[in-house]
């Protein structure tokens, strides 16, 4: 074979590796339309579907999940208010990071106690410059003594689980 015709081959063979490997186009992140995620707690069939995420990505929207018993005025929990013993009546917060998540996002909190009961959910959007977002599990005063958790969801994703209980007020506070 000749250099000529060599040089042709391996050019040919290389051109689609070439274009592999070349720059990549990113999507607009400008448009909080393009990013932003609404929450389903079943997985979205399919992809590029509103509200599916790539599980990998929904954990680094939403960080730091904590809980405790009363929020600062920006949302966080501060450590001595942490904690995951509850008295009836008290009311239940968990506070994550959102720094990292497209505004218009929406994060929801869904409560369950006793035998996988669901006590309670709430849904919050991101708004532009939140650093952390806080939801409350508002009037606990008829919930039972026993375990709960409070689950985290963005997208059609869970990102956290928080557990808690119910227990006598002198073992509150905890």
């Amino acid at each position: 074979m000749s250099l000529k015709k060599t040089l042709a081959l391996l050019l040919m063979l290389m051109l689609p590796l070439a274009i592999a490997c070349g720059p990549k186009e990113t999507a607009e992140t400008d448009d909080p339309d393009d990013t932003a995620t609404s929450t389903s707690e079943q997985e979205k069939a399919g992809v590029d579907q509103p509200g599916d995420l790539n599980p990998v990505e929904a954990q680094t929207m939403v960080d730091d999940v904590t809980i405790g018993h009363s929020t600062a005025a920006d949302g966080s929990i501060a450590a001595d208010q942490q904690g995951d013993d509850f008295a009836p009546g008290e009311a239940v917060h968990v506070s994550m990071e959102v720094g990292d998540t497209p505004a218009g996002s929406e994060v929801k909190v869904a409560w369950f106690g006793p035998g996988e009961t669901r006590v309670s959910e709430e849904t919050k959007t991101v708004n532009a410059g939140d650093h952390y977002l806080a939801f409350e599990s508002g009037d606990t005063a008829s919930w039972a003594k026993g375990d709960y958790r409070a689950e985290v969801w963005i997208g059609d994703e869970k990102v956290n689980t928080q557990q808690f209980q119910i227990v006598d007020k002198t073992e509150a506070g905890k």
